[in-house]
């Protein structure tokens, strides 16, 4: 089980349209917190949700328009009587959601997957999360909620636009990337420190979804110097 230091999962989606960050703020009503800048023609919109960092990476170029099998994300809200759907101008998906559907009570990411049973085993016995159906797992306050779908997108790790990856934050990035590739998880990027900010690394599922393995130091303290 992943040692987690915050019980948010953040998501982070790719784009090259300004008014994509403008959504953001206006329609969905989100904080920024802070502008993130990652490399020349790149900056990151770090948009909070109860503790969930919705990460807007706006980037001058993209190599293509290759998406991952993150769909939608659902966000829960006390008192709402129905569901509220919204697109941004990539065609991202966010629903508003009363809290508690699909057990989403905080944030839910809809993921398409060719094989349930192959995505709940990973999700499950490889990261960690827990299982609550045949089709959702959960990590602290957030669900991941899987839909089986012959045509669901298997490059995730080299999408190019849209829903792009999850982060999850823990104590020691080395030692959870250790583990899960020990158990037959994919390692796409080792662990690196970025700055003095984190250590990070990438681990993909079955179908190439990305998840972050982050060490954050104003979560953790000071990070390692290898």
């Amino acid at each position: 089980m992943l040692e987690i230091v915050k019980p948010q999962l953040d998501v982070g989606l790719v784009t090259t349209d300004p008014r994509v960050v403008e959504f953001w703020r206006d329609e969905v009503g989100l904080r920024l917190d802070h502008v993130l800048p990652i490399m020349r023609g790149h900056d990151q919109h770090r948009f909070d949700e109860r503790g969930t960092v919705v990460k807007v990476n706006l980037r001058e170029t993209s190599e293509g328009d290759a998406r991952s099998g993150l769909e939608e994300l659902l966000i829960a809200r006390d008192g709402l009587a129905a569901t509220r759907a919204l697109a941004d101008p990539d065609g991202n998906r966010i629903c508003f959601v009363p809290t508690g559907e699909e057990g989403v009570t905080q944030i839910g990411v809809r993921i398409a997957v060719r094989s349930l049973a192959r995505t709940l085993a990973y999700y499950r016995d490889v990261l960690g999360f827990e299982a609550e159906s045949a089709a959702r797992v959960r990590c602290g306050d957030s669900v991941l909620l899987f839909e089986e779908r012959a045509d669901a997108p298997t490059g995730g790790s080299a999408a190019q636009r849209g829903w792009l990856y999850l982060t999850v934050q823990v104590r020691d990035c080395d030692a959870e990337v250790a583990r899960i590739e020990s158990l037959g998880g994919r390692v796409v990027t080792a662990p690196r420190n970025m700055g003095r900010v984190a250590r990070m690394a990438m681990v993909a599922d079955p179908d190439g979804n990305l998840l972050e393995i982050s060490q954050r130091a104003s979560l953790v303290g000071a990070l390692p110097t290898a």
